[in-house]
């Protein structure tokens, strides 16, 4: 890739991680009935069931909290695989980015009305974001894969 098109895809990749992080921080910010809510209209989608409802919104916030920061990861993974770096140096400083977001978003969510913060949430948070990280670096791999035993096929 030519240096001035790398230029264009970070600062893109960039602002597209800004307006993850802002997300995030909204989603946060809404107070603990908005959040709970949002879930719960997702389940309400597939069953009117009351039991079912309480039972599985809970799994759907989870999912949601590890789906948002898997998000983040592979947005950072890409921005960092803009750069000359080691796999290692990519893996090794996103996810501790990953997780210091993931820990500022459970203090702030100390100072949302009916929220509350949770180590499990940042535990859950990593794990989502590393899970970007590693699934988008392994889709590279493989597409690196492919491009080289196309050119060897040449």
């Amino acid at each position: 890739m030519k240096k001035n098109n790398k230029k264009i895809v970070r600062a893109f990749l960039f602002i597209l991680i800004v307006l993850w992080a802002l997300l995030v921080f909204y989603l946060s910010n809404q107070n603990g009935e908005s959040s709970s809510g949002l879930s719960r209209k997702i389940v309400e989608f597939f069953t009117k069931d009351e039991n079912i409802i309480n039972v599985v919104e809970p799994y759907v916030r989870k999912a949601a909290h590890f789906s948002e920061y898997g998000l983040g990861g592979v947005l950072f993974l890409l921005l960092f695989n803009t750069y000359e770096w080691s796999d290692r140096r990519k893996i090794f400083t996103s996810i501790p980015l990953g997780t210091w977001y993931a820990i500022t978003d459970e203090v702030h969510q100390l100072m949302v009305d009916q929220r509350k913060g949770s180590v499990f949430d940042v535990y859950l948070d990593t794990m989502g974001f590393a899970t970007g990280v590693l699934t988008m670096l392994l889709i590279l791999k493989i597409i690196e894969i492919a491009k080289n035993k196309k050119k060897s096929k040449k």
